[in-house]
């Protein structure tokens, strides 16, 4: 029994219609030189609105973004449409086709 066992983790086996575990649960992640615990719990009421407060600031971020991409594009066009006119005024009058 003084000997380090070498032997890999078997997985845990829930029979079906078996209630599942509560709580925290862990898995073993393992490979060829090292192993590794991941932690997995429920998420609490102060990490949902933690959450949702992270997705209300990348929500406001992409309606600003939005916003000034079409702020952008209007200013663009009206710089397109005052060249014309310039242009056009300065072609001069319009000739009749023969």
């Amino acid at each position: 029994m003084t000997e380090p066992s070498n032997r890999r983790p078997e997985p845990e086996i829930i029979p079906p219609g078996a209630p599942l575990p509560r709580g925290s649960r862990v898995w073993v992640a393992s490979d060829l030189h090292s192993t590794h615990h991941i932690y997995v719990r429920p998420i609490g009421p102060l990490g949902i609105a933690l959450l949702t407060l992270g997705a209300g600031i990348v929500a406001a971020f992409l309606i600003v973004f939005l916003l000034g991409a079409a702020v952008f594009g209007l200013a663009a066009i009206g710089v397109l449409t005052i060249i014309g006119i310039i242009a056009g005024l300065l072609r001069g009058p319009a000739r009749p086709l023969r």
